[in-house]
Parts: C-alpha cells; structure tokens; sequence
C-alpha cells in the first residue's frame, strides 16, 4: 500500500497568485514579482537570486541538465547560469507565453501562449502546430514515448497532436465548457508512465473528475471525483496518481484497474496549489502564498523490486553456506595440527607485513617539492579555464576562440567585456583598481612545440579606475612570468629567475629584489605583498613553507612566519580578505586564518573551494575544483573554530562559539586600526570607532560569562588609550557616549593617574583627568536618579566622589516604599527644593570662576554654557541629607 510520510513546509516567497516554478535535482527555480529565485531542496535555503526584466511566470529547467533552464514572457530564452549572462533566444512572440514544457529526454520544448497554436523547439528549429483552439492556451504534455503531445486552451478543448517532422492533428477533443484562466487557474493534463492513456482534469455533468482516455478512440471513463475545480493531476508510478484541486484538497489514489480507483490518502493544504512535482519518491507541492510543501512518498513494492528481494535473501543464504564451510575446514586444520598448513599462515604474514612496511616506506619517502600556485586558477575544462576567481570577478581564458573573457559578480561596478589574446596570455589577476596579464615567456609554446614571436614575456595592464592609459611591456631575455598580484596602485610580477619586480600603474618600476629561495605563490593587500617559497626539501611527505610581509611604501620586508599545513598535504589556496585578513587553504580542505604570530584552523571541509572572503564571512564554492565550462554554486558559511568544551549545554557552547568568531574579528580590526590607519582609516576614524562598539557591545551582553567580560572590557579601555592618543577632545567626547560600565571607568581614571605621575608638568592631563572624574559624577548621578538606587551588583561599589556606600542586597518592597515615600516629598517640598536650587548655583559659580577659565578650551560643555548640566551635578553632590534610597532611611522605614 501506499504511504505518505510527514509534510514539511517551508515559505519561498509571498506569492498571491501564479508564477514560474520548476524542480530538478536538488534545485528549485521561481520567477515572481519580476525576480528569479533559486533554492537548495536539501538545505532548505534560498541560494541566488536575479532581477528580472518583466515579471516572466513561464520557466522551465531541463530534466538532465539542471544548470539549463528556459524562462519566457514575449520571448522564450535559455540560460545556462542563475545570472543570466549569455541567453539563447529560442522565439519571439505577439503574445505572453503561459507554460514552458520539456519531453523526457529534453530534447523538444513546448510552449503555450497566448496564441491560439502549440509552438515546438526541437534541436533549435521552431515549428507551429496547426490552430485548434479558441483563445490562449493554458497547458501542454508530452507522451513519456516521445509519440503524442497534448494542449489544453480555454475553449476548454483538449487537441492530440502526433509528433512527428511537421505535427499532425490527431483529434480534438471537448472537456467543458469554456474555462478563464483566472478562475480556472492551469488546468492539465498527464500520460500514464506506460504512454498508452492520458488522464484530463474537467468538470463533466456538474462533478470535477479525472477521465482516462485512450489517443485513438478518445473514450471516456470517470475515474475521481473532487468537490472542485481539478487543477492538477500527475502519475507518480503505474499504480498511483495524484490530483489537487482549488480549495487546496491533494489526493493520491491506488490504481488496481482501468474501471476501479480505490481512495488510499487525502489531505487539505488550506490553500489554492500551483504545482506540483513527483522526483522519485519525493513529494513536492507549491501553493499560491509561496509555501513548498515536501513530504516522501513511499510506493509499494512492484514484481521487480520482489524478485530482487528474493534474490538478495538467496545470495545471503549462499555467504552463510560458504561461512559455515569455511569454519568447518577451519576447525578441521586446528584439530589435525597440519605443518604445512602453519608454514603457509607464516608465509601469508610476513607478505602481510611486507605491504605494512612498503606503506610505511611511501609514507616517508619524498613526494617532491609543491610547484607554483597560482590563487583562484583552475584546470582546463572543454577549451576554457579561469585564470583568475575571486571576490571581485574572474578571469576566463577560451582557447578555442583564442579570446579572455572578464566577468564582475557587481555588474553595477563593470560591465563584462572580452578581448582578443594575440599574445597568448596565461596568466592573470585582477582587482577592483585593475587587471594584469602576462605570458610565460621562453615556455610559451604552440601546438607543434615552437616558440611564439622572439619567446619573451609580456606583461599587460589595464586599470578600471582612472585616467592611466593600459600599457604593456617585456621582461628580458630567458626570463618569463610566473606569478602576479595586485595592490592598491602598483602590481608585482614573479619571474622564473627568482626577481620580483613591482610596477606602478603609471608604468615605472618601483623596486626589484631577489629571492633565494623557490617561490611558491604571490598575494597581495593595499601596500602589502605576501611571498610564499620552500624554507626546505619536503620532510616526512609534508610541505615546508614559508611566508614574508613586505612593505611596497616603505619597502623593506616587515614580517617572517612559517607556514603551517595539514600533514599529507599542500598549499591550495593564499590570499588576503577584504579586510586584510592573511588567509590560507590545504588540498585537505581546512581553512586557517593568520592573527597574532598564529594561525587558526577556521573551517574544515574538503568538498569546498575557498576563493575569498568578505566581511568576515568564507566564500565558497560547492566543488573541488571549479571548471570553467560550467556555472558555479556560491555560498558564504561563517567562521566555526573547533574547540574542546566538557560542557553539553548547546545555548553555552553556541554563544562561546559566536565568541571566539567575534573574538578573532575584533583583534583583526584592533590591528588594522595599528597597521593600517594612516593608509585606509586616517579618514574613517569615527566609523571604525562604531564597528569596535558594536563588536564589544555585542559580546558584552550575549556573553555572562566572566572571563569573557574582563577581556571585553580590556579592549574597550585600549580603545580608548588609541583615541587619548590622536585627541583629547575625541576621548572625552568617546568617553561621555560610549564608556558606561563604572568599572570601566575606574580603569580608565586610573590610568590617567598613572600617567599624571609619570608627567607631573603635563597640565593638559591634569585638566584631562578632571574632565573624566566631572563626566564620571555626572553619569552615576543620572543613574541614580533614574533608578533609586544601582542595578548593577555586578560592577564593583567605590566610595567617593560624594557618594556613599549602597546596600547590595535590597528587598523590592522596600524600593517600592522608598520610591512613593520620595513621590510625596517632591510633592510637599517642591517649592523648597526650587529655592536650594539657586543657593548652591550662585555657590558653585563663584567656587569655580578661577579653574572654568583655564578649562574652556578642553571642557566640551563649556561653549554651550548650559546650566542645566551644572545644576544636575550640584544637587547631585548637596543631596545627601534628602537621599531617600540610602542604607539609613531604609531602616528607619523597616
């Protein structure tokens, strides 16, 4: 019997009516609201996405080739990459085109249109069935044999066309009256697997039924019956078939006869379906308000898959006969203690240890040194091959047109373009500022192994942003390319001598400088250029690299730190994140991260390839290695440190986790802050300011636990050291909207102590400190009056400043009492307290008149000259005799 397991639903889109939609494989593609959708069946999520030109309701993709799909809406074309970059135009219509359909082999494409005739591609020649119907056509089918196809109109006849070089007219056949398409949505029609009969879904007599009919003698027979409209019907194997109807009601059905349908399952989805597609077992169902529903369905077993069964239990039963043999001689050379028996077991181990030994020998034997690795390129594929693919674009070299072409994943930043390769380019990088070239020089050969032109390497520049002209010029005799990167306005090239040379963008040689060792791979970031090379001979069948920091500005060499790589493997993938994060890639799939004289393993999965990252987050691919004749599935999956924790609680072990990530972004930008600033964030300070806010706030308050605070509150007092040294006013402005916590700025005020100490003739520090200490009573002041008393037991109680010391443990009866005792004496007293008001103003102005002259110029609140923020400060320090959330008028209320 057939069974249907759980449904399980998940929302796409919010479609309120019809749309394109199709499935193949483990990809599903909608066209709504003028956007083409694509979505990850397996893990359910939504993986690209195109804006459309019109709102195309026609797709289709083709049923071997799911990277191919149809799309139509006065015109029919075929892409074969979710971006839509090269279409096909298949036809061109007068009409909107209301239905794709491919046969079963995807060979013949059907299309229905608003026109009154069924129009054919088959291997890109168009042909038109003859008219037939009456108005638009809503659907059409094709025969699992590749004999008949059938369409569907809103005259609310089925016509059978014979397929064949020029489709003939088989017979029409009437269904119902006539049917709108609004309100009859797309009513279809399906084969049976076997080709022999096709089922119609129509209203007959009052009653929704399905018929089944035979293509030569066209008689009906009412087989299902649906309380309305039908609008879908599909077989899901020679003995079951599904149908949907508009009030959202699915049946499956039993088939045991042509006359006998027994009801096996039904189910109300409470919405209108649109479509519905049966992939082997699997179930899959869209309806109008954009849920896909998806359930398994698991069919009976057939005569085949029966005699199977029996073969499987036979074939079982012949290994346990041979085990039981096998035994029993086993048992019979035990008891008779044979000789020669034993000498063949010794003979049979030591060619066992043997084998041990020879893996053991290959194991640490050398595999040879790694060659040269060029980031982002591949393995030719069908003619083409990238030279180059990274976060910006890629690079595809096309040997059979003997053209490059240049592709942007930001079409609003370039547009794609080609160019010709007279001078057999095979090497390549580019960058948001530019692109280089280059050939390889003496090894650059053609098919019949002769040198091309005088055998010298050209090197080619174009810049994307600028005025510079592009260029190209020639390395010297015997020297040819093989690597290049690119900065922020200069590009290095690495020859097989060992030079690197570095170009500006204007065309002159800025430094050359030799390697004395075997250059491995080139990357580069802003003023920065990365050079990998082999320190040794492999050891233990495992790379010894590398790698050295210099500075192209300054142009010395900065930095020198080894390399480190799973054991068995080599370096696949070097490169710089957008944020100048060092990062690197094995052939055993683990990603780490260089920070802090140290790298960290950030990912782990060798099914993936690694071409950039971007805003922290891994750009990936879904394959080994990418080819460049097919399109490529790009994914982003952020950063997953393993670590070891004795703890099962998930939520700690998630939020330690999201930690650690949060973690290794904040030490990165803390040095970027160090490293770069006076090239990138000289002038935007202020907004680096709000990314390490965020980061720490963030972390702050996900995070309870203690250590994790006192590191946190570690960075946000360096935060400030680093802003104390480029401004004053900048620290007391950070310090007054940003530094909250008391123990921070206990911290804080400390350190300027410390320093004042060191400097006692620095009086810029003294009034600094000053400014702290009034920013600090200000702040505990407004808490205080806000909240009665401080609800934080966390943070650690000074004395001082005209504070006094709080209870930390207090009932909340007893802050209620307090709050409506302090209510009724703001009531009573209220013109008293106007009076003490103007006492202690006049008192604190003439106490201050001396220092607020000098203080003027540091003091961000004294241009304002506002009042109101002194006379908070004042009645916050004369307050103490009328405090109502002290220890000691707790206890007098008690």
């Amino acid at each position: 019997m057939l069974s249907v397991k759980e449904f399980k639903s998940t929302a796409i889109t919010e479609t309120k009516g019809q749309c394109g939609f199709d499935i193949s494989g483990n990809k599903a593609l909608l066209a709504w609201n003028q956007c083409l959708v694509e979505y990850d069946l397996i893990e359910h999520k939504k993986t690209a996405e195109t804006v459309l030109e019109s709102n195309m309701l026609a797709l289709a993709i083709h049923p071997l080739n799911s990277q191919f799909f149809a799309i139509g809406d006065m015109r029919v074309d075929t892409y074969d990459d979710i971006q839509m970059t090269t279409p096909s135009l298949i036809v061109t219509l007068t009409g909107k085109v209301i239905q794709i359909k491919y046969n079963k082999n995807g060979k013949i494409m059907g299309i229905a249109t608003e026109e009154n005739s069924l129009i054919l591609n088959r291997d890109n020649k168009i042909s038109r069935c003859k008219p037939g119907h009456d108005g638009m056509i809503l659907s059409c089918s094709f025969d699992p044999k590749d004999r008949f196809v059938c369409s569907i109109g809103c005259d609310g006849c089925l016509i059978v066309y014979q397929l064949s070089q020029i489709p003939q007219l088989l017979q029409r056949y009437t269904i119902s009256k006539q049917i709108s398409p609004d309100t009859f949505q797309k009513l279809q029609s399906d084969f049976h697997p076997s080709g022999n009969s096709f089922w119609i879904a129509g209203k007959i007599n009052a009653q929704y039924i399905i018929t089944q009919d035979e293509p030569q003698d066209l008689q009906q027979q009412y087989q299902i019956l649906h309380q309305s409209e039908i609008c879908i019907i599909k077989w899901i194997q020679d003995n079951c078939v599904g149908s949907c109807s508009l009030d959202g009601e699915i049946k499956l059905w039993n088939f045991k006869s042509l006359t006998d349908l027994s009801l096996h399952w039904q189910f109300n989805i409470k919405c209108t379906p649109l479509y519905m597609i049966i992939m082997q077992n699997i179930f899959y169902l869209f309806d109008c308000n954009g849920n896909l529903i998806e359930t398994t369905v698991d069919p009976p077993l057939t005569v085949t898959e029966a005699i199977y069964k029996d073969k499987n239990i036979a074939f079982k039963d012949l290994l346990n006969q041979k085990a039981k043999k096998y035994n029993n001689q086993r048992i019979e050379e035990e008891l008779l203690g044979d000789e020669n028996v034993k000498e063949n077991l010794d003979d049979l181990d030591g060619f066992i240890k043997g084998n041990e030994i020879e893996k053991k020998q290959k194991q640490n034997t050398d595999a040879g040194m790694q060659d040269i690795l060029r980031p982002g390129e591949t393995q030719l594929s069908r003619g083409r091959q990238y030279l180059c693919y990274n976060t910006v674009g890629t690079i595809i070299l096309c040997q059979n047109t003997n053209m490059i072409e240049f592709e942007f994943f930001d079409s609003t930043f370039y547009k794609k373009f080609k160019m010709s390769n007279q001078q057999r380019y095979a090497i390549g990088t580019l960058n948001y500022r530019g692109c280089v070239l280059a050939s390889k020089g003496p090894n650059d050969l053609d098919d019949q192994g002769y040198l091309i032109g005088d055998g010298r390497s050209i090197v080619f520049f174009q810049q994307f942003i600028g005025d510079v002209d592009d260029f190209e010029f020639q390395l010297p005799e015997e020297e040819g390319a093989e690597l290049v990167t690119i900065g922020n306005d200069w590009f290095a090239i690495m020859s097989d001598h060992g030079i690197c040379r570095v170009i500006s963008f204007c065309g002159l040689e800025l430094l050359q400088f030799n390697t004395n060792r075997a250059i491995v791979s080139l990357c580069s970031y802003e003023h920065l250029l990365c050079i990998v090379f082999h320190d040794t001979s492999p050891m233990l069948n495992q790379q010894v690299l590398k790698g050295r920091v210099y500075d192209i500005d300054l142009q010395k060499q900065i930095e020198e730190f080894d390399i480190f790589l799973t054991p068995f493997s080599s370096l696949s993938w070097i490169g710089y994140s957008d944020e100048g994060l060092l990062s690197i890639q094995d052939s055993k799939g683990v990603i780490r991260i260089y920070q802090n004289s140290k790298w960290i393993e950030v990912y782990h999965n060798s099914r993936f390839w690694l071409y950039g990252i971007q805003d922290y987050k891994l750009c990936l691919l879904k394959t080994e290695q990418p080819l460049a004749s097919m399109k490529q599935e790009m994914i982003q999956q952020t950063f997953e440190q393993p670590f070891l924790c004795f703890s099962q609680d998930e939520k700690l072990i998630k939020n330690y986790r999201q930690f650690l990530t949060q973690l290794i972004i904040l030490n990165h930008e803390l040095y970027r802050w160090n490293e770069f600033g006076k090239y990138y964030y000289a002038r935007n300070d202020d907004k680096q300011n709000d990314i390490l806010l965020r980061y720490t706030q963030n972390l702050y308050d996900s995070n309870k636990i203690e250590e994790t605070q006192k590191l946190l509150r570690k960075f946000r007092v360096d935060l400030f050291k680093q802003i104390l040294n480029e401004s004053k006013d900048k620290a007391i402005e950070f310090f007054r909207c940003h530094i909250k916590d008391e123990y921070d700025m206990n911290s804080i005020i400390s350190l300027l102590e410390l320093q004042k100490e060191k400097q006692t003739t620095n009086k810029e520090l003294q009034k600094l400190l000053t400014h702290i200490k009034l920013l600090q009573r200000q702040q505990i002041i407004k808490q205080q009056q806000n909240f009665g008393i401080d609800k934080r037991p966390q943070s650690p109680k000074r004395q001082g400043f005209g504070l006094q010391k709080q209870n930390d443990q207090v009932n909340m009866n007893q802050i209620k009492t307090i709050l409506e005792q302090r209510e009724q004496q703001q009531q009573h007293h209220h013109h008293q307290q106007q009076q003490q008001q103007n006492l202690l103003q006049q008192q604190i102005q003439s106490q201050r008149i001396e220092s607020q002259q000098d203080e003027d110029e540091f003091n961000p609140f004294a241009k304002s000259g506002n009042k109101k923020q002194s006379s908070i400060f004042d009645i916050g320090e004369k307050r103490k005799p009328t405090q109502t959330f002290g220890t000691q008028n707790i206890k007098k209320k008690n």
